[in-house]
């Protein structure tokens, strides 16, 4: 007697409270894990994509100096705007470009009875102001970075990044990358039923990540190559504008003088420099759980 209450009690704790109204609705506290109902297969599923990067970036920087901050604020606006102008020309919505701006004094330098230079930073010391733009281009189609880069290079920028090419993962690509992984571990559930004799039975489980559904043990992911593919100019009539014919124009200032500037097709045809594009990597893990009979 003593030994059903107890049991009674313990069967009451785990389930927790019960209200009047299921009161009389048994409650299960332990289940028979289903692996041990019948023979299962357990693979894990593996993939690892090789796809063409979807974007690039790069950034520029153009300086310029004056005697007062506007001036100097002016000038550097004007490369910029120039460049933005043959960007959007050359890449058009393809290119998704932000901008900055700084201006600092920088001051008279003398030196002392020593030879040592000394440094001013007072303001009545002021000697002139530097003003920097900065571009910063993300390139959706990577195709046209090499362009739009020679075209910001056109301008002669005082400062230039290196092109960054990389892949984006986009909700298609993670699913290319799953319905990989889940072929991965059917293959693999079929030849471990060959392996042993059995026969594959339906899936009982299909859990996206490295698992473990029943076990643990893991591997290295299996490689599913995409051809690398160099980078070829496109061709000419595919440019924006034929050689010779211009880009963009603008007016900038240039030792208080005013120029004006035009970049051609010819221009960029001679910054657009080359590059491969190495594949980028994608991966993706399942776990799945299959009966096996005989």
């Amino acid at each position: 007697m003593k030994t059903a209450l107890f049991s009674g009690l313990v069967a009451l704790a785990l389930s927790g409270p019960v209200s009047a109204q299921t009161a009389s609705v048994p409650v299960r506290v332990f289940e028979q894990p289903y692996w041990t109902k019948a023979p299962v297969i357990e693979v894990l599923g593996r993939a690892k994509l090789e796809v063409e990067p979807n974007r690039a970036s790069f950034s520029v920087t153009y300086q310029e100096t004056g005697k007062t901050a506007d001036e100097a604020t002016h000038q550097a606006v004007d490369r910029a705007r120039i460049a933005y102008k043959a960007i959007k020309k050359i890449a058009a919505n393809d290119a998704q470009v932000s901008t900055s701006i700084s201006v600092k004094p920088y001051y008279k330098q003398y030196r002392d009875k020593d030879g040592r230079l000394i440094r001013n930073d007072r303001a009545d010391k002021v000697d002139g102001y530097n003003a920097q733009v900065s571009i910063s281009v993300t390139m959706l189609d990577v195709a046209k970075a090499g362009r739009a880069r020679a075209a910001a290079l056109a301008l002669g920028p005082e400062r230039s990044s290196r092109m960054r090419v990389y892949l984006e993962r986009t909700a298609k690509i993670n699913r290319q990358a799953y319905a990989a992984a889940v072929a991965d571990a059917a293959a693999r559930a079929k030849l471990s039923a060959k392996a042993t004799g059995a026969a594959l039975g339906r899936l009982l489980v299909l859990q996206e990540g490295q698992g473990p559904c029943l076990g643990r043990w893991t591997s290295q992911p299996g490689r599913v190559p995409l051809a690398r593919r160099q980078y070829n100019p496109p061709p000419m009539a595919m440019m924006s504008a034929a050689t010779g014919e211009a880009v963009a124009k603008g007016r900038r200032t240039v030792r208080g003088k005013a120029q004006e500037v035009t970049i051609t097709q010819t221009d960029i045809d001679a910054l657009d420099l080359p590059s491969d594009r190495a594949p980028q990597t994608v991966t993706a893990q399942v776990c799945a759980v299959y009966t096996a009979g005989q």
